[in-house]
């Protein structure tokens, strides 16, 4: 057995056909958020440095469900990645291997059933410290687009956060049997099954909770000052009686208080002459605008972690026509982009890779790449391309991958003018085609008209000899213009870069001919 054909069998005894990580929702710890204080949550974070992270993540997944305010800034964050076209981009374009492999994985995750799903659950990532997907490969033995395809991608499981363990200070996954329900065993994910994510920023080490740990405390004070404000309106939030009477006449109080005990019930107060009963109402006024003050502060600080920026979740004074309105703008922006790109990398090393290499291709992995820049930015950098063109520039062939990358889709250049049939100038004949051809008004060729047609035979000569077939195109450029101008700025443009001087010298003859040949037409 040749060493090549014992690397391919050691490969595909690697390759992940069957799904282990199990869960069954019965075995989620319950709900925490209702019961929460702030010494409980202490104890939880304390929980979590040491390694065991199984309360925390549960609290993240109440609050995540309860918040609306979280849940859906958490989802705009999301969406803005996932609600953009993914386009499946070759390593090297020009690379035929290459474009062999990002056809064969375009077709693989297109096809898969949860594809998103899986995507979803990887960008909670962007809150979570880490998101785990199992992956889950079948034998097909088909031919996809000429490429014969041993392995597909089946399955993308995402593993839950309770299953994740970080008690002997790595990240590990909890053995479940085949109902779904721990074992009490661990062990560390690997790279050929799993992919693992981690979508923010930060250096800490998993079990701090990530990003979602700085919210932690804003949805709890939020969440309290909702309590406190129904157990305030609840106490002083309707009107209550006062009641006056003579301070030596113990027994109108007496009376008075017993009425008060019965008023709920009756309805209705019977008093003396001199003691006064009087109904106030409570100024709730200002202990609601602390309260919604308060909440519009908690709500305003999960917005600036999330997205960056509080405008498209809470417009104030000025809206979108407000002078950071723009501001706020590119920094969601940069934040989309930077999702996405930490996204398609690790797609394109723990997935892409694999689907390569278990079927065997020598193409490269290719890059995962969600929607374009923001309208703006198109509309600035197309002015900014239309601006190299007026001064004479254009971008390199190399930068061609690079704006296809930025706006999310390929862009190639428009195709060179088609050569023109023999016969004319450029095709070794020597003459111009008959619709440049110079004729007076009455049929009859003047004597500068003669003129100019010799220019025109001798002029279409010597320009087939200097130049050839190469530049060919010329004579289209200059039989289809409508003017002399024109036809001047069509030739400038595609010979640039001509240094024969006498080719200079036939064009500038042919422009006059042309000229020439527009005043006679337009006195015929």
């Amino acid at each position: 057995m040749s060493l090549y054909t014992q690397v391919q069998q050691k490969i595909l005894s690697w390759i992940p056909t069957k799904k282990v990580t199990l869960f069954n929702n019965r075995a989620m710890l319950n709900e925490i958020a209702s019961t929460l204080d702030v010494d409980r949550l202490a104890d939880i974070l304390r929980a979590a440095e040491t390694g065991d992270c199984a309360l925390l993540f549960a609290l993240y997944r109440d609050i995540i469900l309860t918040h609306s305010h979280l849940q859906g800034r958490f989802a705009e964050r999301k969406e803005a990645v996932m609600g953009d076209t993914l386009n499946i981009q070759p390593f090297d374009k020009a690379n035929a291997d290459d474009v062999a492999a990002a056809k064969v994985v375009d077709a693989q995750i297109k096809g898969l059933q949860g594809w998103e799903t899986a995507c979803m659950h990887l960008l909670d990532s962007m809150l979570y410290p880490v998101a785990i997907v199992e992956k889950v490969f079948k034998p097909v033995g088909k031919v996809v687009d000429g490429v014969m395809i041993g392995y597909e991608l089946a399955e993308l499981a995402p593993v839950p956060h309770d299953l994740l363990d970080f008690r002997y200070g790595r990240l590990n996954i909890k053995c479940t049997n085949d109902q779904g329900f721990p074992t009490g065993q661990i062990f560390a994910p690997d790279s050929d099954r799993y992919i693992i994510h981690r979508g923010h920023t930060l250096g800490f080490a998993d079990n701090w909770g990530g990003p979602m740990r700085s919210l932690v405390f804003w949805w709890l004070l939020g969440t309290m000052s909702r309590e406190w404000w129904s157990r305030f309106l609840d106490k002083y939030g309707t009107p209550f009686l006062l009641g006056k009477y003579d301070q030596a006449d113990d027994a109108s109080r007496t009376i008075l208080e017993r009425a008060f005990s019965l008023a709920t019930v009756l309805g209705g107060l019977a008093v003396s002459k001199e003691t006064s009963v009087e109904i106030m109402q409570a100024t709730a006024k200002d202990s609601g605008d602390a309260f919604d003050k308060f909440r519009r502060a908690a709500n305003e600080e999960i917005s600036k972690l999330i997205l960056g920026q509080t405008l498209s979740s809470d417009a104030k004074g000025g809206g979108l026509s407000d002078g950071g309105a723009t501001d706020q703008a590119e920094v969601r922006q940069d934040k989309r982009q930077s999702d996405a790109r930490r996204l398609g990398a690790t797609l394109k090393f723990q997935l892409f890779g694999d689907i390569i290499r278990y079927n065997g291709l020598k193409g490269r992995a290719p890059m995962a790449i969600w929607g374009a820049v923001s309208l703006a930015e198109i509309t600035a950098t197309a002015t900014w391309l239309a601006s190299l063109k007026s001064g004479g520039l254009r971008v390199g062939d190399a930068g061609m991958d690079t704006l296809s990358e930025r706006f999310g889709m390929p862009i190639e250049r428009d195709p060179a003018p088609a050569a023109p049939a023999a016969g004319g100038f450029g095709g070794g004949g020597g003459t111009f085609p008959m619709s440049v051809q110079i004729h007076s008004a009455d049929g009859r060729i003047g004597k500068a008209d003669a003129a100019n047609q010799a220019i025109l035979r001798s002029g279409g000569a010597r320009l087939a000899r200097a130049l050839g077939t190469t530049y060919a195109p010329l004579e289209a450029l200059i039989a289809t213009a409508a003017s002399p101008a024109e036809a001047l700025d069509r030739i400038e443009t595609y010979c640039a870069s001509l240094d024969v001087v006498t080719a200079a010298e036939i064009i500038e003859q042919s422009l006059a001919a042309f000229a020439a040949n527009g005043s006679a037409a337009a006195t015929s």
